[in-house]
């Protein structure tokens, strides 16, 4: 249930930001609408009212977030308690650094509202103790999706039932068919028949690029941990994954501001009817169609199923955590540990799902099985959940557990992939030079 008046009415005023006489600092990453962050000061009100303790809570955009992390640490005042989608990344190093505390003895048995392959994945090295432990808190699954607009489509004379299912000619139709006849229906040259990030610092780009290399058999860290990109088949695949993703730009297929888009570029693509289709690795678009769009939300935007992979097997989904961590310097470890424990053992966790639920899955996997996800009327969030418990998932963001070399993170943090993709829509490079530039940084940054 979403209560709200009571706890606002019972809320403690928030330290400002700053103010470092709080008993604990949370920095939580802006929502994509206002009550995710009315959510997140709900549960902020609801802690200080039970522990008679004082938060200073700060929001900042995601693509702030791992800049202000750094200078807090650098400083040596970063938050107690940090949730950030894009600051995952850092995490392994930091765990490795002996900077996280380990929140294996702080969930205890709440942990068990996880499950344990999930636990086991994110399972980092702390160099300082020699042990792993659980260092982040999964807060939200990620899982990858397709939205179509129909309408746009039907101006252009197809239906959904012609969306092939095989991997380039999907591709293919987006751009070869769709693109030029809805350019024509409409009289318009600005329609694109893909929003397909292509700049060098978005999360979008790294995601969906790993959804191509998903779709080439390209990981180039195996299942059990080795990491193999040194062999020419992999490298010849990574080649493969790059020039297809890249092609999409190169055919004037996507928007030419996606070599400069940040996290919402492809959103606000999709959402002004400039594209047809978009991947994007939540359900944040129909998200916000559902309020002010409710025709939109439930009848002209549509998420549909992902073709299969290059090789006709079924494609195995991108599919990540979005994760808190508890930083030591913080100054308020016993605090934040409590915050924990009444996140996660109080449902607070829940409630903030519920409020972004239309972005991401639930990382618990009861709440998989409410009445919330499993509504048929639903046409988004009915077509996530089939596809995330149907379909194979990608691996890709657990490079670092598998491998037990928290580096491996590191490559996302210094976006190696998107600044490939860059180099070859931009800088006019062969997709081979930029795969071998990319090799190069990789064997750098693991032999840092």
């Amino acid at each position: 249930m979403r209560v709200r008046a009571v706890l606002l009415a019972a809320a403690l005023v928030l330290a400002p930001p700053g103010a470092r006489a709080a008993d604990l600092v949370v920095w939580w990453e802006e929502g994509y609408h206002p009550e995710e962050d009315q959510a997140v000061r709900e549960i902020a009100a609801a802690f200080q009212a039970k522990a008679g303790k004082r938060i200073e809570l700060t929001f900042y955009s995601q693509e702030d977030m791992p800049a202000k992390t750094l200078a807090g640490l650098e400083a040596g005042n970063p938050p107690d308690f940090l949730f950030g989608t894009t600051s995952g990344a850092y995490y392994g190093k930091w765990a490795y650094e002996g900077r996280l505390v380990d929140l294996t003895d702080t969930l205890g048995p709440l942990a068990s509202q996880f499950d344990q392959e999930m636990l086991d994945q994110i399972s980092l090295f702390d160099a300082t103790t020699g042990r792993r432990g659980l260092y982040v808190l999964p807060m939200a699954r990620i899982s990858n999706h397709v939205i179509v607009w129909r309408s746009l489509l039907e101006r252009a004379g197809f239906q959904l039932a012609d969306i092939p299912k095989q991997w380039d000619a999907f591709w293919s139709f987006w751009c070869d068919k769709v693109q030029p006849a809805v350019r024509k229906a409409t009289g318009r040259d600005d329609i694109y028949g893909v929003a397909l990030a292509m700049s060098d610092g978005a999360s979008d780009t790294e995601i969906q690029f790993k959804q191509f290399v998903d779709a080439y058999g390209a990981d180039y860290v195996t299942r059990d941990g080795k990491i193999v990109i040194d062999e020419p088949s992999v490298r010849d695949r990574l080649v493969k994954a790059l020039d297809a993703y890249a092609t999409i730009q190169r055919k004037g297929c996507t928007p030419p501001a996606s070599v400069g888009w940040d996290g919402s570029g492809n959103n606000k693509a999709f959402l002004e009817q400039a594209v047809v289709m978009t991947p994007n690795a939540s359900l944040s678009i129909p998200n916000a169609l559902r309020d002010a769009r409710p025709d939109d939300y439930y009848k002209n935007a549509v998420t549909i199923d992902w073709p299969d992979d290059a090789y006709g097997r079924p494609l195995a989904i991108y599919t990540g955590l979005n994760e808190a961590a508890v930083l030591k310097a913080g100054g308020h470890e016993v605090a934040a540990k409590e915050f924990v424990r009444f996140l996660v053992g109080e449902g607070w966790l829940a409630h903030w799902l519920d409020f972004v639920g239309d972005r991401f899955l639930p990382p618990l996997p009861a709440l998989l099985q409410q009445p919330f996800w499993l509504d048929t009327r639903d046409p988004h969030r009915m077509a996530a959940v089939i596809q995330f418990t149907t379909r194979p998932r990608g691996y890709s963001d657990t490079y670092a557990a598998l491998s037990g070399d928290w580096r491996c993170r590191q490559v996302t943090a210094e976006h190696v992939w998107p600044t490939a993709i860059h180099r070859v829509v931009v800088d006019g490079l062969s997709p081979e030079r930029a795969v071998d530039e990319a090799i190069a940084r990789v064997h750098q940054i693991l032999s840092e």
